[in-house]
C-alpha cells in the first residue's frame, strides 16, 4: 500500500514552505486520488502541525492520519492529542535503548496505530537492525519501518533487509526510500518485492534534500507488476498540478534541475531540525529554513556569521521563525534570520 507523505515529507524539501490551509487543501486533493494513508505532520514542531493534523483529523480526510515525532513522550501526547496514529522515528545517533523503547511501549497504550522507524538502514549490519526490529516489535510497534534515510543504499541491501526483516518479524514493514543516489523507485520497488507492506511516496518525488519516491511512478509500476493500488490518476494529476503551483510560486521550475540524483546542489540541503542536529550522519551544511527548523539549525546559521544569542532568545527567535514561515507559506533566507537575530541583539 501506498502512504502519502507529500504534506509531512513534502515540507522538507529545499524552499518549500506550506501555509495550514494550503496543507489541508492538498490533503484533500490527495485524499480523492484514493490514497487512503497518509503522514501528514510532525506535531511537536509547531501549533499549525498539530491543527492541520487535528483538522484532517476530525474531517476523516483520510482513512488513516499519522502524525510523526522523536520516540520521547511529549511528541507522542503531541501526536496523539490530535487525534492521528502515531509514527515515531529513533535517533540517528544513540547509545542506549532504554527511553527509546520507553517511549514505543507509551505510545502502544495511545489505542492507536504505532509505526516505529529504524532510521538510515545504511549504517547498521543486518543482524542489528533486525535486533532493533523485534525490539520495537515487542514493545508495542504494528508497523516497523526500515528507511534509507541517506539515500545510500542500493537495492541488493535493503532487498537484503526487508527479505530478512519479513522472516524474522510478525508485524507489518514499511520502507521509505531517499533518492540522493537516483535508487528511490528502485529501492522502493525492491523493498515490496522483497516482503514491505507499505512504501511511502510524495507528489513529484518531493522530500527532504532531493526527495524520496514519486506517488504516481510508484503507482503505475507497481499496476504493471499487478499490484492494485486504487489509485485514481485523472484525480491524481489534480493533486500534481497543485503541488506543481506552489513548487512555481514558492521555489521555480529550478527545483527540478536541484533535485537531480547525485549532482543535485539539494542533495547537500537539509529542513530538518533533527537532521541539522545530527552532523555527523548527513553530509552538507546548507539549509532550507521553515516551521520544521529547530535550535541547532538557527544557532549553526547564526554562529557562521559571529552571532551568539542567550538560551532564552534563541528559543524566542526559533518560534518567530517559525511563526513567520507557516504565516506566509515561505522559507526565511539568512538576511532575513540574521536581522531577526541583531534585533534580538540590540
Amino acid at each position: 500500500m501506498i502512504i502519502d507523505d507529500t504534506l509531512r515529507e513534502g515540507l522538507q524539501t529545499p524552499g518549500m514552505s506550506y501555509t495550514v490551509d494550503e496543507k489541508i487543501k492538498l490533503s484533500r486533493l490527495i485524499a480523492d486520488s484514493g490514497i487512503k494513508r497518509a503522514l501528514v505532520s510532525y506535531p511537536s514542531a509547531h501549533w499549525s502541525e498539530s491543527e492541520v493534523t487535528k483538522r484532517i483529523c476530525s474531517d476523516g480526510i483520510f482513512d488513516e492520519t499519522f502524525g510523526l515525532g522523536r520516540t520521547v513522550r511529549s511528541d507522542v501526547d503531541a501526536i496523539a492529542e490530535t487525534g492521528a496514529n502515531i509514527s515515531l522515528h529513533l535517533p540517528f545517533q544513540f547509545d542506549d535503548t532504554g527511553p527509546i523503547l520507553d517511549a514505543v511501549k507509551y505510545a502502544s497504550k495511545k489505542g492507536r496505530l504505532l509505526e516505529v522507524s529504524v532510521v538510515n538502514i545504511a549504517k547498521y549490519r543486518t543482524d542489528d537492525l533486525m535486533k532493533l526490529g523485534k525490539m520495537m516489535e515487542a514493545a508495542g510497534a504494528d508497523v516497523v519501518q526500515f528507511p534509507d534515510t541517506t539515500g545510500q543504499a542500493s537495492p541488493k541491501l535493503l532487498g537484503a533487509v526487508i527479505r530478512e526483516a519479513r522472516k524474522t518479524l510478525k508485524c507489518q514493514i514499511s520502507v521509505h526510500c531517499h533518492n540522493d543516489l537516483g535508487g528511490a523507485l528502485s529501492n522502493a520497488l525492491e523493498g515490496l518485492h522483497s516482503g514491505a507492506d507499505f512504501v511511502d511516496t510524495c507528489i513529484y518525488g518531493l522530500g527532504e534534500r532531493n526527495g524520496i519516491s514519486d506517488t504516481a511512478s510508484i503507482g503505475r509500476l507497481m499496476e504493471l507488476e499487478g499490484i492494485h493500488t486504487g489509485l485514481n490518476y485523472e484525480k491524481l494529476s489534480k493533486a500534481y498540478e497543485e503541488v506543481l503551483n506552489l513548487i512555481l510560486k514558492k521555489i521555480g521550475p529550478g527545483l527540478f534541475i536541484d533535485n537531480f540524483p547525485v549532482h543535485g546542489k539539494n542533495t547537500l540541503v537539509h529542513t530538518a531540525g533533527t537532521h541539522a542536529a545530527s552532523s555527523g550522519v548527513f553530509q552538507g551544511a546548507k539549509y532550507s529554513v521553515n516551521v520544521y527548523t529547530g535550535r541547532s539549525m538557527i544557532s549553526n546559521i547564526l554562529n557562521s556569521h559571529g552571532i551568539r544569542l542567550s538560551n532564552e532568545k534563541l528559543s524566542e527567535l526559533t518560534a518567530e521563525v517559525k511563526d513567520q514561515s507557516v504565516n506566509t507559506g515561505l522559507t526565511l533566507k539568512v538576511e532575513q534570520i540574521l536581522k531577526m537575530a541583531r534585533e534580538k541583539i540590540d
